[in-house]
Parts: C-alpha cells; sequence; structure tokens
C-alpha cells in the first residue's frame, strides 16, 4: 500500500526484471493495464521485490544471483529507493535499478552463505529485515535482523 492508501503488487521474474501493478482493493484484481518496470539486470538474475516506505522514500529490496545451492548460493539483498512507488528506484550511486542497479545491505558472510527473498517490515521498536540463507552444511535457515538508517536515509543491517 502506498502513502495514499493504493495497493500495488511487485512481482517478476528472474532474468525478466520486476514488474509492478495496481490492484483494486475491492477484487484483489489488477486495477488496469498499466504495468511499471521496476528494476532489472539486463538478464541477470533479480527477484523477490518488497517495498518498505520509510520517511517519505519508497524502498525497493531485491535479490540478486542464485538461491537454493546450499552454501555454494551467492544470493544477496540489494536496495533501492524513490520518492513515487512507481519509481525510478536508484541506488546510493545514483544508478536506475532498472539499468542493473542496487546497492548491497546483505550478503553471504561468515558462515552465512546466500541471504536473500527478503521482507522488511515494522516492528515496535525496529524496522525488521527477514530473510533466508545457508549454513555452511547446507542447511536452510531464517535470519533476522534490525535495520538501520544512515543520515542519509540508506538503510543498513545491525
Amino acid at each position: 500500500m502506498d502513502a495514499q492508501g493504493r495497493w500495488w503488487m511487485a512481482f517478476g521474474s528472474f532474468w525478466s526484471g520486476l514488474k509492478m501493478v495496481k490492484i483494486d482493493p475491492a477484487t484483489g484484481k489488477r486495477l488496469d493495464g498499466t504495468l511499471y518496470s521496476i528494476a532489472g539486470r539486463g538478464g541477470g538474475a533479480i527477484e523477490a521485490p518488497t517495498l518498505f516506505h520509510h520517511d517519505g522514500w519508497y524502498y525497493l529490496f531485491v535479490s540478486f544471483d542464485r538461491c537454493c545451492d546450499g552454501a555454494d548460493s551467492t544470493y544477496r539483498i540489494m536496495v533501492g529507493r524513490s520518492r513515487d512507488i512507481t519509481g525510478p528506484y536508484r541506488d546510493r550511486n545514483g544508478t536506475a535499478m532498472t539499468s542493473g542497479g542496487g546497492t548491497e545491505i546483505l550478503s553471504g558472510h561468515g558462515g552465512i552463505h546466500g541471504p536473500g527473498h527478503q521482507d522488511v517490515f515494522a516492528d515496535t521498536d525496529s524496522d525488521i529485515l527477514a530473510y533466508h540463507y545457508y549454513a555452511d552444511d547446507g542447511t536452510a535457515l531464517l535470519g533476522v535482523n534490525r535495520l538501520g538508517w544512515d543520515s542519509s536515509g540508506w538503510p543498513y543491517v545491525h
């Protein structure tokens, strides 16, 4: 839902980029024929769009690269932002997410492999980033971290 109470659905395939449509809240169906392109990597892997409104910005969290290969997974969580829910979403450097942009906020490190397919939500005392990842032995696990915001309004993982 955007700041005006309108419903939206973001979706996309692994290879052809992420799209968004407006939803009719009375029916749960697509409201009109407009299809917005919100992110893409020119054929590179991108999926799992999550939209989150914070301090006047819409943040688009996505997953880049490959999931579901256990400890060999290369998934990572990226973000861009826009003042308008339909974009354009840009990363910290100003690159449009429709042109492969995205600012990395979480990637594999230590015994955490392939973090991604994230969700972001507000809890009572903090914003939360939830995602799945793989342990060294390939076990799939749930990750939950607090999400902070730097002085420029960009998210970071605690």
